[in-house]
Order: C-alpha cells, then structure tokens, then sequence
C-alpha cells in the first residue's frame, strides 16, 4: 500500500509522551536475557488493570499498561497510541517509554503484519484516522540523547467491536534478539487494554448519562420525583421545589411518604407499592404542605424505572400542578352557591322582614308600656327577649345579603388607618363589656388604598368583635397594627389573647355557616363575609392561632398606584 494515500494528519497534542523507566519501577528489573514466564506477564498485566479499574481515563490506561510492559522488558521500547478520530478527543492520546519521533508525531500507523497478528483481514482502507504500512517504521527515539538510532519493532491493533482504534508497539536495537515471550506479552497486553478503554469509556459514559438525566429531571419544568426501592427520594425537579417551596435538602433521601399528610400516607404507600411491584398505578392527587404555609396540589402519575436486568430499581413520579385548577373550581362552586344564596336570601328577607318589623315595633311598644305601668322585673325581662331575638333575626337577614350581594358602592383612595381608628370607635361599647384593652401601632405615611370605606368598616368591626368575643373572662388584650409591606402592599394585624382555634377548625373558619362559638351565638357568616370583601379588593386574609394563646388575622391589601 502507498503509505501516503492513507494519512490523515490530525490534530497535535503532547501528552507526556516519555514513561520514566526509573521512577515507574514496581519490580525489580529482569537481567537481560532471562525469560519472563507467562504467569509473571500476567501478573504484571494484571497488576496494572487493578490500577485501572475505577474511572480512569484513555491516558492514564496507556501508561499503566506501558510501565507493566516496560517492568518486564526493560531494554525493549514501547509506545501505545490512539487514533484522533476515536478517542475522547480529536488529539492523539499515548502513552510511551521515550519521545516520538518528530516525523511520527501527527499520524498514529499500524502494519500489515500487526492486523494480522491481531486476528484482522487486511481491510481495502485503513482503520478510521489511522495509516496502515507494509513495513515496521521506528516510531521512538532511543539512546542517550534521544537520536533517532537505527531501530527493529512489531506493533499490534488495539481494538473494540471488530474496529482498530490504536495500536502498540515494540521497538528494539536492530540486530539484537527479541526477548523471550515478548510477542505473547504484547498481544496479551493489547487485549487487555483494548478491554480496559471499552469498560473505561463505557464507565464514563455511564456517568455522563446518569449526569445527564439527573440535570434533565432536575431542570425540567414539570414537578418530578424520582424515588428508589427503599421510598427514598433520588433526584427532585426544581419545578417540584419552586411548587412546594421545599429545598433540596428537605427531600432528597428522605421517605416520600413524609412529603403526604396522616391522612393520606396510606393511599401513596399503596400507590408506590403497586409501581414497585410493576403494576399500571392511576393517577392520584396529593396535597402538599408548603414550606411558608398553604397547600399545593399535585397529580402525580409513576411509572416504574427498571435495571439492567429488567427489575424494578424505583419509580418516576411526574406530576402535575393542580392548585390553580382546584381554586378555581371551588370559586366557580362558591359563585353557584352564592347565585342559589342570593335568590334564596331575597325570599327570606322578604318573608321574615314585613313580620319582624311588626314584631320589633309592638315589642317595644309593649316594653315601653310595661316599664311605665311598674310591671313585674320578669315581665319586662322577657319583652327584652323578644326584641333581643328580633334583633338577631334582623341582623342575620342583613347579613345573609351582605354575602350574597355584595355591595355595589364605587370604590374611593381611602387612609386605611382612619378606616381602623372609626371601626375601633363603633365597637367601643363591645370592646368596654369584654373588659378588653386596646393597643394601637399605625405606620406613618401610608399609601392610600383604593376601597369602599363601609366594606373596610365591616372587615374590621367583625374581627374586633370576635375578638372581644373570644377574650377571657378576666379581660384581655387586643392588638392592631399596620405597616407596609415591600412597596406596593400594607398589612394590617388584628391580634388577641384570647382562646384561640382548634387545629381542624383552623382550615374552615371561612366556610358559610360554620361557627366555633356556641350554638345560638353566631351566625357563621362573619368571616365568609370579611373573606368576601378582602379578596374583592384584591387583598388576602390569613389567620394564624394557638388553642387557648392567641389568634392573629393578617390582611394584606394592594397600595393606591402612586
């Protein structure tokens, strides 16, 4: 073969091409002319694949393999080197006990004997990025001073699936013997390291995948969790962390049933059983706790992540957030409700309104009659009954519309902390029969807000009186504040000392009709309402509360553009 018409020059490196045959010494060196036995080749050849064995790179392979080689023949040169086409890089990678020879730099060749000697047909073209021979030429320089002395050498492929990527060669003093065995060492050799570059490669391709495929699920903009065998968590998305408001570090190797409520462990423990099982799982949905408060909700779908041997090795949860869907659901119930209410609440009104209105004003009547007359202390206690549950009648009724018809008043720019110091004032006299103190603290130069004074006036008085209402026996305190939040927000605090809300009622305080005080003392709409008039104004309502501490209301309502 023209040895020009193969050559393909590829990129230059220099990777330390000299192996030092002093400090790479391991065993002591063999007087020349003493044979080394197969099993010694082969423990050396094996001592340097132990050296090997993690995840070494094409190089650090080359040289061990060149230092085992260089161990058992130490007047015999060596060099190792791949093709720039099929190595990691487009560089030649190699490994050698002296420097290569300038004219030798830029190709990496192979004989004709060599692919034959390794097992392979003389191909019609040369191996990719290689050049093929018909003669040995010295790749290596020798003696002192490294000049190019006259030199005799055999090389073997280095190869993976049937394709030359490499070749190794020997290289020693024309006319001297070839030692003993050394042809055996050098095929056993390649083979060797032809074995420890594929496993090598695959290792780190193995590693670049799972790399990979963590960043892809890390990074992906849908909730994922990936969990083992034992329910720890493997690998979370930062869309499942960004929903959750959880860190890494609050999930990774932690059971994924701690991510679920008391309530609902049961049902995700059977779901992850069955995926781990390698059974179809439906989807679920699971609401998840926030790490600032609140709920998410997420519909998961899993579906089982299987080994090399096909076994189950863990699961895939992909989710989906649900929580703007189930909100929106619940104020398009809440509306239906409230158009059912509102109907509803007209006919009440009307019906109840024209007789009560006959009941209060003759009970007064009947009252003022009685007092003049000096009737009976129990007499005019139970008129006082009358107009006392007619008053109630006629506030629930009010109520009742309120919160199926919103007042209709335009909205105004209004100073929230004088809407705060009126509402105080209308509730004094609760405020004075609860024997409750009050303490004020309102930020200075508050934006104003754009509101209807009156709605305001009724958040306010309804969370000052279940406050009072709520406070012991003795008296309590009651705390009013408000501040700016960031630029564009103002929070206002209603805080007391008084008995406080139970955990499960915590979560319906807002639900129509449901009360925490006694039977006969409220109607369950109060806070509805107040709920209502916040998220009109596009403002939001939290309550926080301790049993038998404290309850503190936050509401957050937007700024006035400036």
């Amino acid at each position: 073969m023209d040895d020009s018409a193969h050559r393909k020059p590829p990129a230059r490196r220099t990777l330390e091409p000299r192996v030092s045959s002093v400090n790479s010494i391991i065993t002591p060196r063999r007087q020349a002319g003493e044979a080394n036995t197969p099993a010694q080749i082969l423990e050396s050849l094996n001592q340097a694949q132990r050296e090997t064995v993690a995840f070494a790179t094409d190089e650090k392979i080359l040289r061990s393999y060149v230092h085992a080689l260089e161990r058992l023949y130490p007047k015999t040169r060596f060099a190792m080197r791949l093709s720039p086409q099929t190595a990691d890089t487009t560089a030649i990678v190699q490994a050698a006990t002296h420097h290569i020879r300038p004219e030798a730099m830029d190709e990496v060749s192979i004989t004709e004997a060599g692919l034959l000697r390794g097992g392979f047909a003389l191909p019609a073209g040369p191996p990719n990025g290689m050049t093929v021979r018909r003669t040995y030429q010295a790749t290596l320089l020798a003696g002192p001073a490294e000049e190019p002395l006259p030199s005799d050498g055999f090389d073997a492929p280095l190869a993976r699936a049937g394709e030359v990527f490499g070749v190794l060669a020997a290289e020693f003093d024309r006319g001297a013997n070839v030692p003993a065995r050394l042809e055996d060492a050098v095929l056993m050799a390649a083979t060797q390291v032809s074995a420890a570059i594929e496993s090598g490669r695959l290792r780190r391709e193995s590693l670049h995948l799972r790399d990979y495929l963590d960043k892809l699920l890390e990074h992906a903009n849908i909730p994922v969790l990936v969990v083992g065998r034992d329910r720890g968590i493997r690998v979370v998305s930062s869309a499942f962390k960004r929903i959750t408001g959880l860190d890494r570090t609050d999930l990774v190797s932690k059971d994924v049933l701690r991510l679920a409520g008391p309530s609902e462990r049961v049902r995700v423990l059977s779901a992850f059983a069955g995926a781990l099982r390698g059974r179809d799982v439906a989807p679920f949905e699971l609401r998840l706790p926030k790490a600032r408060g609140g709920h998410a909700r997420l519909q998961f779908t899993l579906a089982p992540i299987l080994d090399s041997e096909g076994r189950v090795a863990g699961v895939i949860a992909i989710g989906q957030d649900r929580t703007e869907v189930r909100e929106l659901e619940g104020q398009v119930i809440h509306a239906e409700k409230l158009a059912t209410l509102g109907q509803l609440a007209a006919g009440i009104v009307h019906e109840i309104n024209n007789p009560l209105t006959s009941i209060s004003v003759y009970g007064e009547y009947l009252l003022n009659k009685l007092t003049r007359s000096g009737a009976e202390h129990a007499d005019l206690k139970r008129v006082e009954r009358i107009l006392h549950s007619s008053d109630r009648i006629m506030s629930f009724t009010r109520n009742l519309l309120t919160y199926a018809r919103p007042s209709k008043e335009e909205a105004q720019p209004i100073a929230l902390n004088q809407v705060l110091r009126e509402a105080v004032g209308f509730c004094e006299h609760v405020i004075r029969e609860a024997g409750v103190s009050v303490t004020v603290n309102y930020g200075e130069n508050l934006p104003r807000v754009n509101a209807v004074a009156g709605q305001l006036h009724q958040v306010f008085v309804n969370l000052i009186t279940n406050a009072c209402n709520a406070a012991p026996e003795e008296g309590g305190q009651l705390q009013l504040s408000t501040r700016l939040h960031g630029h564009d927000r103002i929070h206002v605090e209603v805080e007391d000392d008084g008995v406080g809300i139970r955990a499960a009622e915590l979560s319906r305080v807002f639900e129509p009709f449901f009360s925490t005080r006694r039977k006969g003392n409220g109607t369950g709409l109060g806070l509805s309402i107040v709920k209502n008039i916040v998220e009109e104004h596009r403002g939001t309502i939290e309550i926080d509360s301790e049993p038998d501490r404290a309850t503190t209301v936050l509401i957050t309502l937007p700024c006035l553009d400036q």
